[in-house]
């Protein structure tokens, strides 16, 4: 489908307002089920989405990166 064959079956007003309802939901669906992302790290971003998945041992909180980081350093010199 088209612009011109929505404006042909709706009309212009309606291809609009279709749009604008689209927006709407889209603006719903990122504010409802889209997490907060701000001001955390990539490795606690995935933690997060690894948890909703049921993985739940792995829970970060928002200072936790700097640890994680840490650990990972004391198993490589653990290691060598």
């Amino acid at each position: 489908m088209s612009y011109l064959s929505i404006s042909e079956a709706i009309t212009f007003p309606g291809t609009f307002f279709l749009f604008s309802a689209i927006s709407a939901l889209a603006i719903v669906f990122v504010f409802t089920l889209v997490p907060e992302t701000k001001g955390k790290s990539l490795e606690q971003i995935e933690m997060m989405f690894q948890n909703e998945h049921g993985n739940l041992e792995n829970e970060m909180e928002l200072g936790d990166g700097e640890q994680l980081v840490q650990k990972q350093l004391n198993k490589t010199e653990l290691t060598n």
